[in-house]
């Protein structure tokens, strides 16, 4: 090798080196100056930024300097390091927009408009100017001249269709809601597939409504939309969404019957209304859906309309407070006939097991029920969860019918056969409360203990609820007969023979007035309280509960409960948000407290204060 060659492989590599060595220089500044920035160490921070804008022009170093400037009030500073930013890049109307800031920082308003006019000018150039400079004025919250510039855009461009999504929020943030729905509206017009999209965007702005007023305003939109654009559907899929967001299910039948006929779907939408309107306790609307469906006879929805159909019946009556034998004659009535017209089979199976519950649980006709489920069980072509959960239900008729040893083993069953599915933990439960009525705590404690990592936090919740009883009651300082009492006035609740389980219950502080279980009496008394609908009578065990035992485990649950019955029952908002902060304040780590934080800014709506956080 020569020495020129070797020469100049001497200065590359001596210029790769100092590259590196410059390049590593910058990564310690860069360093230096964020740790400084979050020191709020400010003076030197800007000396190292401004020593970095000098080594590398880069926006990032920039807007740093620039809001360190603007934090310290050193405005000369920031107006010369973005006069520079102007010059070196005159297209760039963003800047323009950073020097209308300083001055209205200043309160130097006629100023801060000659900056921010230029500004909305340069946007109106090209595509990509128009959003990035719209996109500044976002920054600093000036929407009305991104809204301008949106606007002025389109016309320029000769587009109504431009920056819709973009002006569509810009009015959401000057509180133009109005024109901030029509916006979206549009889209929808022009784009059927954003309407996920836009019926979430319409859930926030619709909530909190508490007037009804944007709700309102937006069916007048829709209506005026239906009117003029008869043939856009989408419009009417919207409007039916409204009502029932609305909880106006009637409305929505209304809309959803017309789309039906228009578009022949054979009774798919008011099919799918019906069971919305079913699983909202909108009984009549529910009937009316499926009795419209049914009327179709071609639709491939017949069949299980006129299942539900019975569902429909059956929440009517067993809804009811005082519903009557004559109603539930009505009732089983309703099923035979519909299981005879349809047939018994794998597909029917849901009437039979309905008919089945009705029988064991209202007309004291156990062996009747047992006998409808287990020919369910032996169906030929049964899926395998079907019948899963069907030896469950068998396996709770076997419990009422004191077939003890019969429950446990379909219970066993199933648990093996799904021991790693919900199916399974269920089943596991059930074993474990079947352990619990007979005495067996121990076997039943370890099932539990077992079930605590349940993946169902309401199986994981109850297992935890119950271990903890069996371990507060069962040990060497504690009597066990006021346990196995417990267990069976439990298993009688079970049954639905609330007042024999009321007299057990009520015997236990009788006879042993030292127990620990009295909060988990009155508890149970709440919830045998509530299955007959007595609502004072279970806040009076509530209150009493919270009064005598509010330190004890059941303190918090107690709370929430009450603040849940004066919530949906008593309709009394002011006592339950009372209720539900106490909650928050008491009973900090509570498993209640998201829910209930949850529940008390509902009930508060924008009203929250900052008390509770």
């Amino acid at each position: 090798m020569n020495k020129a060659a070797s020469l100049i492989i001497f200065l590359l590599c001596f210029a790769n080196i100092s590259a590196w060595a410059q390049t590593d220089d910058l990564r310690t500044l860069v360093a230096l100056a964020k740790q400084a920035k979050n020191n709020n160490e400010n003076a030197k921070a800007i000396t190292y930024y401004e020593e970095l804008i000098k080594q590398s022009n880069s926006d990032v170093y920039y807007y740093d300097l620039y809001e360190l400037y603007l934090v310290e009030q050193d405005f000369s500073s920031a107006e010369k390091l973005v006069k520079k930013r102007i010059r070196q890049f005159p297209q760039r109307g963003e800047f323009l927009v950073d020097k209308g800031n300083i001055a209205v920082v200043q309160k130097l308003e006629k100023d801060a408009e000659k900056d921010f006019n230029k500004a909305v000018d340069i946007a109106l150039k090209d595509d990509r100017l128009t959003r990035s400079i719209a996109n500044q004025f976002n920054k600093y919250k000036l929407y009305s001249y991104s809204e301008e510039i949106y606007l002025k855009a389109r016309k320029a461009f000769k587009n109504d269709r431009l920056y819709q999504f973009e002006l569509a929020n810009t009015y959401g943030q000057l509180g133009k809601t109005d024109e901030m729905m029509e916006e979206y509206l549009t889209i929808l017009g022009g784009n059927r597939s954003y309407v996920q999209t836009i019926q979430n965007l319409f859930s926030r702005v619709l909530n909190p409504d508490p007037d009804g007023i944007q709700k309102e305003k937006l069916k007048e939109m829709l209506l005026r939309r239906i009117q003029k654009n008869s043939n856009q559907e989408v419009f009417s899929e919207m409007l039916i969404w409204l009502y029932i967001q609305d909880k106006n299910f009637t409305g929505a039948l209304i809309q959803a019957k017309a789309l039906d006929r228009k578009n022949g779907e054979q009774g798919q939408r008011v099919f799918d209304l019906g069971n919305l309107a079913l699983s909202n306790n909108e009984l009549s609307v529910a009937e009316e859906s499926f009795n419209y469906v049914i009327a179709l006879k071609d639709s491939p929805y017949f069949l299980q309309a006129k299942m539900r159909l019975v569902n429909v019946l059956k929440q009517k009556v067993i809804g009811k407070k005082d519903f009557t034998e004559e109603d539930l004659k009505k009732l089983t009535n309703a099923y035979r006939s519909t299981i005879s017209e349809l047939g018994k089979s794998s597909y029917t199976t849901p009437l039979m097991r309905g008919l089945a519950e009705i029988q064991a649980y209202y007309q004291d006709s156990i062996t009747k029920g047992i006998e409808l489920l287990t020919e369910v069980i032996n169906m030929q072509g049964l899926k395998g969860q079907i019948k899963a959960e069907t030896k469950i239900e068998l396996a709770d008729l076997y419990l009422l019918n004191d077939e003890i040893w019969e429950a446990s083993l379909l219970y066993s069953q199933v648990e093996k056969e799904f021991k790693y599915d919900r199916l399974g933990e269920i089943a596991k439960y059930k074993n474990a409360k079947v352990a619990f009525y007979t005495g067996d705590f121990y076997w039943a404690q370890a099932q539990l203990d077992v079930l605590k990592g349940s993946t169902s936090k309401l199986i994981s919740n109850d297992a935890m609820d119950l271990s903890l009883l069996i371990t507060d009651n069962v040990g060497r300082d504690s009597i066990i007969e006021p346990l196995q009492m417990y267990a069976v006035a439990d298993l009688l609740i079970f049954k639905k023979d609330f007042d024999k389980a009321l007299v057990v219950l009520d015997s236990i502080p009788k006879f042993f007035p030292f127990t620990t279980l009295k909060d988990d009496i009155l508890f149970t008394k709440y919830k045998v309280s509530i299955q007959k609908r007595e609502y004072q009578e279970a806040a009076k065990f509530l209150k009493e509960l919270i009064a005598d035992y509010a330190e004890d485990l059941l303190g918090d649950d107690a709370l929430f409960a009450l603040a849940q019955l004066e919530e949906e029952e008593f309709k009394n908002e002011e006592k339950a948000m009372e209720l539900y902060k106490a909650l928050l304040t008491n009973y900090p780590s509570s498993l209640f407290v998201v829910e209930a934080r949850k529940r008390f800014r509902a009930l508060r709506g924008d009203q929250l204060e900052e008390e509770i956080n």
